[in-house]
């Protein structure tokens, strides 16, 4: 018997049919009209690509091409790197796909659904308001295996929802910015429907601690592997350890705290839980946990566990200075990294340098360093470890830092006709070269004599004075 194509070879997955010798009779001897055999077991291997392209291979035969090719391309879009040079090709045929035929493909249920999200290519999401859900759930259910349901306007009807025994067969509950508040959260954490649930968007609620405290009081939600709580804004260490100590969130591997009011304490309290071990991320951008809490990271078990998954370590606006860039720097884990995201922190051109020469960032390609007061002398002292991490680089962004145009130049220099992406913008400009705030020039003379050349060719070419300027 052939084997499947494998679909992390984006080309194949793209453009070629499942060959299973069997599958290829059974679709055709099926009509149109037969789908339900193939949306079960894509149910029930829901994680497993050939049930979906064996179902493609029926759509092409039942004269839907473009239904089987949107469940190609988005199962190699899955398959690809958020940085892969493939990915723009795949996401512009996406977007035609669903340009052209979205309305048609989900104009049977357009009267109840304010939206259809189609996810390696089946229509299991969907976004509705909760007074509709109440009246035409059943039906609308019963037409589409709904996996992932986004609730609008909840409030009015919240006590009558979480009542609905309909709740009992979605696996993806997204409430984000439902502004359920604390005693809306609470209601939910004591519906009794939520045995097969997954994943929990709480996002944009409005949700303290009080909020966190119920849910983790909850025992209705045993298998929920994904929570997301990022912009509550209220939420601190205090509503963290209590999560972190419930026996209820054994099963979670992603837990999203982001937008909150964390510090090192909550990090701590995760990361030393006997329930979250199996933790493989934590998302904690826009909190307070500073040099400690990097330092409680860094120790961790669960930056490898982190890193090994999503290849991507994001601490945007963590206050981590100079102290907490340098125990990054030397933790092992960074050797799995491909994108490390610290802006919005203050590294300074110690914290800088101290992640420049790091000895484990050799798989990184895209290194984001914007608002973190990285100035001209600091590119200066790092030229030789820039230089060749530049190599390797497919994006680098030093926006919004305090470099001049002297400091831009030597970045210009060092990258050289590397293909790497440098984003630079919003940088301070300063006018002569004299008026520097870092005498650059005096750091590195024979580079910089380079810029000054440079720019006085470019002068010549912009403002010839007579025949012989002109090249």
């Amino acid at each position: 018997m052939r084997k499947y194509h494998d679909v992390t070879n984006w080309p194949v997955a793209y453009s070629l049919r499942a060959t299973h010798p069997f599958a290829r009779r059974y679709a055709r001897s099926m009509n149109r009209t037969d789908e339900q055999p193939f949306l079960e077991a894509i149910f029930d291997r829901y994680e497993d690509d050939r049930p979906r392209l064996i179902y493609a291979d029926f759509l092409d035969d039942a004269g839907q091409p473009e239904r089987a090719e949107l469940i190609r391309v988005q199962i190699a879009l899955a398959h690809l790197d958020d940085n892969d040079p493939r990915r723009s090709f795949l996401l512009d045929r996406q977007a035609e796909l669903l340009h052209h035929n979205r309305n048609v493909w989900i104009q049977p249920l357009a009267r109840w659904v304010v939206g259809i999200d189609f996810r390696r290519g089946i229509p299991d999401s969907v976004t509705v308001h909760a007074t509709t859900f109440l009246h035409h759930g059943s039906e609308l259910m019963q037409r589409l295996p709904i996996r992932r349901l986004r609730l609008l306007e909840v409030n009015p009807v919240i006590d009558k929802l979480f009542c609905c025994p309909l709740l009992a067969q979605l696996r993806e509950l997204d409430v984000c910015g439902a502004e359920l508040g604390d005693a809306g959260v609470q209601r939910l954490a004591q519906c009794a429907h939520w045995k097969q649930l997954t994943t929990l968007d709480l996002g944009f609620n409005g949700l303290s601690d009080q909020g966190v405290v119920a849910l983790a009081r909850s025992a209705s939600m045993p298998q929920l592997a994904t929570l997301a709580l990022n912009d509550n804004d209220q939420i601190t260490s205090d509503g963290l350890e209590a999560l972190a100590n419930s026996a209820t969130f054994a099963a979670l591997r992603h837990l999203d705290v982001s937008g909150n009011d964390i510090d090192e304490r909550g990090l701590a309290a995760v990361v030393a839980s006997p329930v979250m071990a199996r933790l493989q991320s934590l998302r904690c951008n826009a909190n307070r946990i500073g040099d400690a809490g990097i330092a409680v990271l860094t120790s961790s078990h669960l930056l490898a566990r982190w890193l090994a998954v999503e290849k991507a370590l994001v601490l945007r606006d963590n206050a981590i200075g100079p102290a907490g860039a340098q125990q990054l720097a030397y933790c092992p884990a960074l050797a799995q990294c491909r994108t490390l995201d610290l802006s919005n922190n203050y590294l300074g051109d110690a914290g800088i340098a101290a992640l420049l020469r790091s000895p484990y960032l050799t798989r990184l390609k895209v290194m984001r360093l914007a608002r973190n007061q990285l100035t001209d002398n600091g590119v200066a002292a790092v030229h030789e470890p820039l230089q060749r991490l530049l190599d390797q680089l497919t994006l680098l962004d030093v926006s919004h830092n305090r470099l001049t145009r002297l400091g831009l130049a030597l970045l210009d220099i060092l990258k050289g006709q590397r293909p790497v992406q440098l984003e630079r913008a919003d940088n301070v400009q300063a006018a002569p070269a004299g008026d520097a705030p870092v005498a650059v020039a005096e750091l590195l003379p024979d580079v910089m004599a380079s810029v000054t050349d440079a720019a006085r060719l470019k002068h010549r070419i912009a403002h010839p004075r007579n025949a012989s300027d002109r090249l």
